[in-house]
């Protein structure tokens, strides 16, 4: 781990984002990382269920910042680049490893890993943050609703999840590390270097409705500027794309 950053690892934990929510009811605020070798009841976003077979990556990563709530915008994108980083120090090639928003990782255009940033504040102020992730080193679900794969498929070669972790703990310290606040375009211009279906058209899924649009850039606050198909501009806060022909 890196200097000043704790990790415990537990064979199995029910999700590893409510063990480190638990953590800080007793006053605990990191940074340490949460691993488990099995999730019984993991999560992702949207409250969908995460499927959490032995031989994958489930991690939860509890700090406190002193920021803002405002500021944590980046952080989705934060995330995913050094997941991203992870994959190919494993031996992905950066060809196929891509970022999808709002918070997932692609390999060969298959979801490879899945990001959960959960967090408490007080007033204008970052109690605490937890992010969860989870990589598909070893398996994949084969029923997902965006197609997934794992590390082994695509680089042919298995990886410890300890040896995942570590790499993971020294990519995102380094981007935090490199973090600006209020200086979102390094990493906005960093991550459209290496997303998924931009310039192309998309299947978007809201709450409360489903079209077809352009993917077309970031905004400020990492929102998706979408032309739609009688080509007027949308802009997506909350959404799951999918290929046009989903």
């Amino acid at each position: 781990m890196p200097h000043g950053v704790g990790a415990h690892f537990y064979p199995e934990l029910d999700s590893t984002n409510a063990f480190a929510q638990a953590l800080t009811c007793q006053g605990e605020r990191g940074p340490i990382w949460i691993a488990a070798g099995q999730q019984v009841a993991g999560k992702a976003r949207q409250g969908r269920n995460w499927v959490s077979k032995p031989g994958n990556l489930y991690c939860s990563l509890l700090f406190a910042p002193q920021i803002a709530p405002a500021d944590i915008a980046p952080l989705p994108f934060i995330v995913s680049l050094a997941v991203r980083d992870t994959f190919i120090a494993l031996g992905v090639n950066p060809d196929v490893a891509q970022c999808k928003w709002p918070n997932d990782v692609l390999l060969h255009e298959k979801k490879a890993s899945g990001i959960l940033i959960e967090s408490s504040a007080s007033g204008n102020s970052i109690d605490y943050l937890i992010v969860g992730i989870g990589m598909n080193l070893a398996h994949y679900p084969d029923d997902a609703i965006f197609k997934a794969t794992s590390f082994t498929e695509v680089a042919s070669k298995q990886v410890d999840v300890r040896v995942a972790l570590a790499i993971l703990a020294e990519k995102l310290k380094g981007r935090l590390d490199a973090w600006r606040l209020g200086d979102f375009e390094p990493i906005r211009a960093e991550w459209l270097s290496c997303a998924w279906g931009f310039g192309n058209k998309r299947l978007i899924r809201t709450a409360t409705e489903t079209f077809t649009g352009t993917l077309v850039d970031l905004n400020s606050q990492g929102a998706v500027n979408v032309i739609l198909d009688d080509g007027t501009e949308k802009t997506i806060y909350v959404a799951d794309i999918f290929p046009s022909c989903a």
